[in-house]
């Protein structure tokens, strides 16, 4: 299963396509500017998916982490301050009709931490009770308990914390305007002491060779974050507070300010156990908050879940079939492979078939389904099971080795113009591939059904029905359908006709 992630900065915004574990396989971001207005920026959303779906393929859903007030019941935007211009926007609606996609959304906080607790700070022993703020360009909170994402409509960003600093969330002195990004440029160019166009990377690189202005800047964003964490540890006994951007980009200017900080401010004993450091996600912490809204809201599960969800497993089986559906030299192969078949039982040959483990009984149930019926009543056709008997699989593997127990079959069964049909999800089976040589060299005709990379059965077989995914369960099942595909074709040919 594949799905698109988009995370919606004030600075920049980036779409990727990722699986449930959290495994990006293509990405490209691009400048929000908000303020040119919804519609270039749904143009540019639209443009870079098209970009990553080519590369990664169809996704199940687009799963959308954005900041600011918002309704999230009804897909709009309220006021966000990092994003102006865009107050009242729909944007679950705009997405999903560009899209053409389900699209779910949260708050760039809370999918902060949750996927923290997923796949970062959560993952270690004894955290229980997580906090993330997101310290990016705006300032948001997102909270675990008892392993819990609590549902926070609320702005910590709106705080007010001091009488006077930079008019953003419409009064001074908020959270926003002294502990953010945006906030800590807003107060750079109110000094007088750096240019408008100045960023984060240059301030910080002068606070680094000692500017005091600038350093005066950080220390006074570290001591607004330090005395912010203070109140959520002492409010919540927290066991860990993940912070965002600014403290993976800025570590060494922010996070001893921000720990000596809590130290003094937090009651001891809180403070004592509760650990205030970086996203252990690093630079993937916005990605992988992207994709967060589509496994709470969706029923998708994440690698970290005990378990996968049925859910989970029919769409990613429903991927993979529109995959195939698009792939017209697929189905060509299915409809070859079956009229060889039908063409060589017709004139009196037989179907020999193979494969280990699971794919020993999707071999099984081919001959079977030949032997018995698949639906109506028919004439028997000739099938073997190559794995049927247990006595003489374990007489081959006892004196010749396992990689025999196949080929030496083919050998003493097999004749000029029978089928050989092997079933290998790796293609890598070494019994199943001396089977398809010897077959070849003695003159049937060999058909290998595989999956991942293919393998060497790929290139051994005459034909191969290669379904390209990495999970042994869904190819298994994209091979139940094929070979039931054959038996349609069979049953088709070999039907006793009707009287007219």
């Amino acid at each position: 299963m594949i799905l698109l992630g988009i995370d919606i900065g004030g600075t920049k915004t980036a779409v990727l396509a990722a699986t449930p574990a959290g495994e990006v396989r293509a990405r490209v971001e691009f400048a929000t500017a908000s303020h040119r207005g919804i519609e270039p920026f749904l143009d540019d959303v639209t443009r870079c998916a098209r970009a990553v779906v080519t590369s990664a393929g169809t996704p199940f859903c687009a799963s959308v982490a954005v900041g600011g007030p918002m309704d999230e019941a009804a897909g709009n935007l309220l006021a966000p301050p990092h994003l102006p211009g865009w107050e009242g926007v729909p944007l679950v609606q705009l997405l999903a009709r560009r899209l053409e996609l389900p699209v779910y959304w949260m708050h760039d906080a809370r999918a902060g931490a949750w996927a923290e607790w997923q796949f970062g700070i959560g993952r270690q022993t004894g955290v229980r009770r997580l906090g993330f703020i997101t310290f990016g360009t705006g300032f948001g909170f997102g909270l675990i308990l008892e392993g819990r994402l609590l549902d926070i409509p609320g702005e910590i960003g709106h705080w007010r914390v001091a009488e006077d600093g930079p008019d953003m969330y419409g009064k001074r002195g908020s959270l926003e305007g002294l502990a953010s990004g945006a906030g800590l440029l807003a107060q750079a160019r109110a000094s007088g002491h750096f240019p408008d166009d100045i960023t984060i990377e240059r301030l910080a690189d002068l606070a680094r060779d000692g500017n005091a202005q600038a350093v005066a800047l950080f220390d006074g964003v570290a001591l607004r974050v330090g005395r912010q964490c203070a109140r959520l540890i002492d409010l919540f006994g927290l066991d860990a507070i993940a912070l965002g951007t600014l403290a993976i980009v800025c570590e060494d200017l922010l996070m001893d300010r921000i720990c000596e900080v809590v130290r003094q401010e937090a009651l001891e004993s809180l403070a004592r156990r509760c650990r205030v450091l970086p996203s252990a996600l690093g630079d993937n912490i916005g990605d992988l908050a992207a994709l967060s809204a589509a496994f709470v809201r969706s029923g998708v599960r994440s690698e970290r879940n005990l378990g996968p969800s049925s859910r989970l497993q029919a769409t990613t089986l429903a991927g993979l079939l529109d995959d195939l559906l698009a792939d017209r030299t697929f189905l060509d192969a299915v409809d070859a492979a079956a009229a060889r078949i039908a063409d060589a039982v017709g004139i009196g040959a037989k179907v020999l078939t193979c494969g280990n483990g699971g794919s020993a009984t999707d071999a099984a149930h081919l001959a079977e389904e030949l032997l018995g019926r698949y639906r109506g009543n028919r004439v028997s056709l000739p099938a073997i099971h190559l794995g049927a008997d247990g006595s003489v699989l374990t007489c081959i593997a006892n004196d010749f080795g396992f990689e025999e127990v196949f080929r030496r079959q083919v050998e003493s069964l097999g004749n000029p113009g029978d089928i050989l049909v092997a079933f290998t999800t790796s293609g890598n089976s070494p019994n199943i591939n001396r089977a398809l040589r010897t077959a070849r060299e003695q003159g049937l005709f060999t058909i290998a059904l595989t999956g991942k990379q293919g393998g060497e059965a790929r290139q051994i077989a005459d034909l191969a029905l290669h379904v390209p995914h990495s999970a042994s369960e869904r190819i298994q099942e994209i091979h139940t359908l094929v070979l039931h595909a054959f038996c349609e074709a069979l049953e088709a040919r070999f039907a006793p006709r009707r009287p007219d």
